[in-house]
């Protein structure tokens, strides 16, 4: 299964207004604070909150619209940090871990149900992600779109965010 997402990076004042819009629109699914922490070289995460504890291996380009994903549960906050120890001590190198404060949606459209994420990821930015789980792109891609073109969101250039996501580390590596 692959990971179909698009992104917007919102202002604060558009996040508000979306946050007062979406639970009007769509129905709301979860509410959530998750801590994680990125490990590199291959995009390796542990992600923890008070309803999920989990590892993710994101596989591909972080800057194209699709990727696999492959999630495994692990038990508890316990095991997440000894995930994390276990990443570091065979080599992986961890980015700032983020809090990322997430209200998320569903959204039907032409047919099919997407995922609507409005993100505030504490000091690095506002995001509106419309995501899908799929066999294939077939479809989704435009759909996604045209998502986040009726709720008046600019989709974010991937080269842009890349660069925004790097200079994020940088800035909270020295920290």
């Amino acid at each position: 299964m692959k990971e179909i997402e698009i992104k917007s990076l919102l202002t604060r004042e558009k996040y508000d207004s979306l946050k007062e819009i979406l639970p009007q629109k769509f129905k709301k699914i979860n509410e959530d604070s998750i801590t994680t922490v990125r490990f590199k070289p291959k995009d390796i995460r542990v992600r923890f909150s008070d309803k999920i504890n989990e590892l993710v291996f994101k596989d591909g380009d972080p800057t194209t619209f699709s990727r696999n994903e492959i999630s495994i549960n692990l038990k508890d906050r316990d095991e997440c940090q000894k995930m994390i120890s276990l990443l570091r001590h065979i080599g992986f190198n961890d980015d700032p871990a983020w809090i990322q404060h997430k209200h998320e949606f569903i959204c039907e459209h032409n047919g099919h149900e997407y995922t609507l994420s409005l993100q505030h990821i504490e000091n690095f930015a506002y995001l509106l992600e419309a995501e899908i789980i799929a066999d294939s792109e077939e479809q989704h891609i435009s759909n996604l779109k045209q998502i986040l073109t009726d709720l008046d969101c600019t989709i974010i250039d991937a080269e842009e965010f890349k660069a925004k996501i790097n200079e994020y580390i940088k800035n909270f590596s020295k920290k």
